[in-house]
């Protein structure tokens, strides 16, 4: 019986290896928790960031299965090239304080929007967004009012994604 359970387990596991998934914002606070339990779960790991060295620096070493790669949320093209040969993506990208041309609607509506969409044109199975507490797209917070418009503008891209909506997270 223990057996039995060993090798489903190991066949469980072989299956996973084999699938990928890419986390938009793989370096922030919360992307890279994501990263970890992840890979530990036994998933190949590309980790989408403007900054790919810090990828390569929080996962460096003896990590196989984790690659951190140049994407940038509002660049259609480097969007759609990571989304490719993917079982799976991860929108953890988030902006708490606009700056420029990284605002709310920018990062939290056009951005998430644009990844769920290539994810779903290039075959992508499953989509998880990260969102917000509270999120609601009526809200009189710019920020929250964004998030809720995220989470529609997701939905319309990937209609079948799952929507998290964390609650405080602290770090240990």
């Amino acid at each position: 019986m223990e057996r039995d359970r060993l090798t489903q387990a190991a066949k469980y596991v072989h299956v996973m290896s084999l699938q990928r998934v890419t986390v938009f914002g793989g370096t922030g606070f919360l992307g890279r928790r994501i990263v970890r339990h992840l890979h530990d779960a036994g998933f190949a790991v590309r980790i989408a960031s403007r900054h790919p060295d810090r990828g390569r620096l929080l996962f460096s070493g003896d990590v196989s299965g984790i690659e951190s790669v140049h994407a940038d949320v509002n660049d259609k093209a480097s969007v759609a090239t990571v989304v490719r040969d993917v079982w799976a993506v991860v929108n953890a990208v988030s902006c708490y304080v606009e700056h420029g041309k990284r605002t709310f609607q920018s990062v939290h509506v056009d951005a998430a929007g644009r990844v769920a969409m290539f994810a779903r044109q290039t075959g992508v199975e499953n989509f998880a967004h990260i969102s917000g507490i509270g999120s609601d797209a009526g809200s009189a917070s710019p920020y929250i009012r964004s998030r809720g418009k995220g989470e529609a503008a997701v939905l319309d891209g990937f209609p079948t994604a799952a929507l998290i909506r964390p609650a405080v997270i602290r770090s240990r």
